[in-house]
């Protein structure tokens, strides 16, 4: 049985997919570069394909047949096969000229390669002309719990992008606070809940922060900062990312920058923890990527110094490109700090790895997703049933590169004691980027609250609707969950994070503004306040 303990991530770096069979990998970068290139590049010209005479019902299943054991030959070598029903057919024409491209430029040449053209009539045959999101969001009935939602005032003239936001007891300035990301700003703010007239402050700068981690690094009894700094949206080979130490000076009430390993791929998480037992701070690094860089490694702290400064050892912990959290936990309660990984890109996967006290690790399964672009964008580690064991909340809802897509949705990866665990279908939302739990209507188990994040044509799609860009499932029975709408036609949240704001005892949450593409100044946050009443009637 795996140990109870509530780990939560908040940042999704999330990835978007083009069907190939890579070594290299194909393109799937983290949401922040899909947004760079919505924002910044000018839509492209795709290839018509030629009309091909309409195949009889029969003829159709007998080219599916024929073909079918050459594309999953082909396509599935390196990744399982993209179901055709996972793109349009006319999405399908770009995915398979990417696929193709990817393996002549990869060096491979070990595979039979199939005639182009007939593979995408394959796929193409069997996918849809369109996809239509609203038949599965529409109407989500209003919350029951009572909120009450503020922001903080505006603290820049530019269009916040939050990619991260973490709540934090104390520690941090003279009350609780809310410490987030801006890639906007580069900034590391925080903004205290308890004086809602003062502006967010910012701790420090960086190129492009994406997740943010309180840690006291030097064991000195001041809260630290540890920040991965991605260092560049674009998807491709850059060098340009760091982590970043920023030291609390409390005596100065200020943070030193300070940078502890530069240089490396697109940095997309990091967390703390003692890996190796022997009572230091060591961080565990998710360099997501792109094709032919990206991995998971640990910085292991050696308990020595230069320049004030920790000296660390850095191991390999896992070759894959692709990696978005890496949240840590004692998985099996044997006393040392596991880790689970959730690794995108063409690889799709959820997995534990099983620490044997000295960091080093061993793998588990705990979910494969049946596409190789299913669009995963985030895990929080959660006894969801209360068995006092941990499960995974998921999400899979990027939207930036393939579209919003019909299946995306919350999950719940249920521990049952033995791996793989069992998936559940929670509920479907377009887009959606973070999920986190807690008992929101003191019912006494977990409910979940999602933010989705959209731009272009599926949030045009979607605003024809009632739909709901925040939305809050209840769970009315042992794992039994209700979806019901916070919020509705405003899909611009990245990132949210729960917490007990006004210390009243029940939980209260805050999300992110992404207005990357807006040119209006907004607020960086939206803060919603529990007001329900318990059940003893306070």
């Amino acid at each position: 049985m795996l140990h109870r303990r509530v780990v939560g991530i908040i940042f999704i770096c999330v990835v978007s997919l083009a069907t190939g069979c890579p070594e290299p990998a194909n393109q799937r970068g983290p949401e922040l570069e899909a947004r760079q290139q919505a924002s910044e590049q000018q839509p492209t010209m795709r290839a018509t394909p030629k009309a091909e005479p309409e195949m009889s019902e029969s003829e159709r299943l007998a080219f599916i047949s024929k073909m079918k054991p050459q594309v999953d030959a082909f396509c599935g070598d390196c990744h399982a096969t993209s179901p055709p029903s996972s793109s349009t057919k006319e999405d399908w024409i770009a995915e398979v000229k990417q696929g193709f491209l990817l393996y002549r430029t990869s060096g491979r040449n070990d595979l039979e390669v199939p005639n182009q053209d007939l593979v995408l009539k394959y796929f193409q045959c069997q996918a849809p002309t369109t996809f239509d999101l609203t038949r599965s969001i529409d109407n989500y009935p209003a919350t029951p719990v009572t909120l009450d939602q503020t922001s903080p005032p505006i603290a820049s003239g530019r269009s916040p992008a939050v990619t991260n936001v973490q709540w934090v007891e104390s520690g941090i300035g003279d009350a609780s606070a809310l410490i987030y990301c801006d890639i906007a700003t580069g900034g590391i703010k925080a903004y205290w809940p308890s004086k809602p007239e003062q502006p967010p402050q910012t701790l420090g700068t960086v190129f492009q922060p994406v997740h943010v981690q309180p840690c006291d690094l030097n064991q000195d009894q001041a809260l630290d900062l540890i920040v991965a700094d991605i260092g560049e949206f674009n998807a491709n080979e850059s060098d340009l990312g760091q982590v970043v130490w920023l030291r609390q000076k409390p005596a100065a009430g200020e943070f030193e920058r300070v940078v502890l390993l530069e240089g490396l791929s697109r940095i997309a998480d990091v967390r703390e923890g003692d890996f190796d037992s022997d009572g230091d701070t060591d961080l565990l690094v998710a360099a997501f990527g792109w094709r032919k860089t990206g991995r998971i490694f640990l910085m292991v702290n050696q308990g020595t110094q230069t320049n004030d400064v920790p000296d660390f050892e850095i191991r390999e912990v896992d070759p894959r490109h692709g990696a978005v959290h890496v949240p840590p936990a004692d998985l099996n309660a044997d006393g040392h700090l596991d880790f689970v990984a959730l690794i995108s890109q063409e690889h799709e996967v959820v997995e534990a790895f099983l620490n044997d006290g000295t960091g080093n690790f061993q793998r588990q399964e705990i979910w494969n997703a049946p596409d190789p672009a299913y669009g995963s964008s985030g895990i929080e580690l959660v006894d969801l049933d209360g068995d006092n064991d941990l499960d995974v909340l998921m999400t899979n809802g990027d939207s930036f590169d393939r579209g919003a897509k019909p299946y995306h949705s919350v999950q719940w990866l249920e521990n049952q004691g033995a791996y793989p665990f069992v998936h559940h279908h929670l509920c479907t939302m377009p887009g959606v980027m973070s999920a986190r739990a807690a008992d929101f209507d003191a019912d006494g188990d977990l409910d979940v609250v999602a933010t989705a994040l959209l731009v272009g044509t599926s949030r045009t799609q979607l605003d024809s609707i009632n739909s709901s860009s925040v939305v809050m499932l209840m769970q009315d029975a042992p794992g039994e969950f209700r979806a019901t709408q916070v919020e509705a036609k405003s899909p611009q949240h990245l990132a949210i994070t729960v917490g007990d704001f006004d210390h009243d005892g029940k939980p209260d949450f805050a999300a992110g503004n992404f207005l990357r593409q807006s040119m209006q100044p907004a607020s960086d946050l939206l803060l919603w306040w529990n007001r329900s009443k318990s059940t003893d009637g306070n």
